[in-house]
């Protein structure tokens, strides 16, 4: 298994968010399964919990979660296939140009046992499914997170968007405070017993930190590339996720410096938050329900 799988996976899932209405040739279903018949043509194929079946031209690829693919004898597909939780089933004189990927029971538990036995590729190939695992986790974290706190993500976006280099240098100095915070607690009597609610707090900040980040980026990004983008906090968090991921797969540990770069300015940026108590204007579109002040409608009270 090679990381390239995972780099498709993910150039998938930047058609998916950042195409503004999903085109009539990506076919994408949750639940039903897609049926690609002999004479039609399509870009890209995604079913989740669903089966695909082709017996026609898929121009680019083919990824399933949770389902299997079936390819008839007609069937032609230029680009990769990537089936996960499912079997690939190629009927004789199915033409495939890329990459097949099957990640099931049966050959996971293979992967395993050759990891055990000192197989490298294989220990690269779990690793692999691990990294898209955590990542798979993460992504729906986010979703939920920017689902019930759009407030906050609006407000830390808003201080990060403003105070960049001030958000960076507040997120190195909170998180050089972390370890002697925590030296602080052990050697507390009390303080002992709030190591657990410390640690999930400071964990929760970064979260929200770095979800804000993502959605600076994906914002930029989709209102670089489609001139009539309309805002969406649970897209432009994905998207900017999604590239955040891809740039961590950059050689020479360059992603991991980048990404460390990025989380710092996000952690800064809720400690920013976290001061300022007034109204904020964010570059993700005000907070629900709150109005944003008009200029030069400022009305003072009449000294007593």
């Amino acid at each position: 298994m090679k990381r390239k799988f995972i780099f498709t996976l993910a150039i998938l899932l930047l058609i998916i968010l950042s195409a503004a209405p999903v085109d009539a040739r990506n076919i994408i279903k949750i639940g039903k399964d897609i049926n690609i018949g002999e004479d039609q043509k399509v870009d890209n194929a995604i079913a989740v919990l669903g089966q695909v079946t082709v017996g026609g031209l898929v121009e680019n690829d083919i990824v399933t979660f949770g389902g299997s693919i079936v390819l008839t004898k007609g069937a032609v597909v230029r680009g990769n296939i990537v089936c996960l939780g499912g079997v690939v089933v190629q009927g004789n004189g199915a033409q495939i140009y890329g990459d097949i990927t099957e990640v099931n029971s049966s050959n996971m538990f293979t992967a395993f046992s050759s990891a055990f036995q000192g197989d490298t590729d294989a220990w690269s190939w779990l690793v692999d499914v691990i990294n898209f695992c955590f990542f798979a986790m993460l992504l729906a974290l986010a979703l939920l997170m920017a689902l019930l706190f759009p407030r906050q993500l609006n407000a830390i976006a808003g201080s990060i968007q403003r105070e960049k280099i001030k958000s960076f240098f507040w997120g190195v100095m909170g998180t050089l405070m972390i370890a002697p915070f925590f030296m602080l607690l052990i050697f507390s009597f009390v303080g002992i017993s709030l190591i657990p609610l410390a640690f999930s707090v400071i964990l929760l900040a970064f979260m929200f930190g770095f979800i804000s980040v993502s959605a600076l980026l994906g914002k930029f990004i989709l209102t670089k590339t489609f001139r009539h983008h309309k805002h969406s906090l649970l897209r432009e968090t994905l998207l900017g996720l999604i590239l955040w991921w891809v740039i961590g797969w950059m050689p020479f540990y360059l992603g991991m410096l980048i990404k460390a770069g990025v989380i710092t300015i996000g952690f800064g940026g809720v400690l920013l938050a976290l001061f300022y108590r007034g109204y904020q204007k964010s570059p993700l579109g005000p907070p629900p329900g709150q109005t944003p002040p008009v200029a030069g409608n400022h009305i003072e009270a009449d000294p007593v």
